[in-house]
């Protein structure tokens, strides 16, 4: 019975919020606020906290809610930052995708403790993001050296072995 009672509780919630993205939604096409609908990130923000509250409720062993979650939240911060900015910053700022997804292993080889292909998969992804911020923060112009930088790090990193 109290699955039931739980259930219940969650719809109750989900159609509570439904109805609040309605009515705001509602007041910015019935008055002259403009800057609501560029809040559509915050529905992806509360996506993302409810897959880091599952996989706190599962007992911090589900790397399958973590990820995401992460994930989740942080391209909704960004999206809201292009929102009231501008999305041109998208072409400076795209590597962060790739940052966040390796921040995402990382935060799930350190609260998971599980293998350390989490922790290879998350330092690869920052290490690749940081490398085309850096890159891409000098010229534009310079995106092949990319492919020098990781056949490189192949080269060491087979000659360490």
């Amino acid at each position: 019975m109290d699955q039931v009672h739980e259930k219940a509780r969650r719809n109750g919630r989900f159609a509570f919020l439904l109805i609040a993205i309605g009515i705001l939604l509602a007041v910015e096409a019935f008055t002259p606020l403009s800057f609501i609908h560029k809040l559509w990130p915050l529905i992806i923000t509360v996506l993302g906290i409810g897959f880091l509250g599952i996989f706190s409720a599962r007992g911090r062993q589900e790397p399958g809610y973590l990820i995401p979650g992460i994930y989740l939240v942080c391209f909704s911060g960004l999206a809201l930052y292009a929102n009231f900015s501008s999305w041109s910053v998208l072409s400076d700022l795209w590597p962060f995708f790739i940052g966040f997804l390796g921040l995402a292993f990382f935060a799930a080889f350190f609260l998971c403790r599980k293998s350390y292909i989490f922790l290879l998969t998350g330092l690869l992804l920052l290490s690749i993001s940081a490398v085309f911020i850096l890159v891409f923060s000098f010229s534009t112009q310079l995106w092949w050296t990319v492919f020098i930088f990781t056949g490189a790090s192949i080269l060491i990193a087979e000659r360490a072995r």
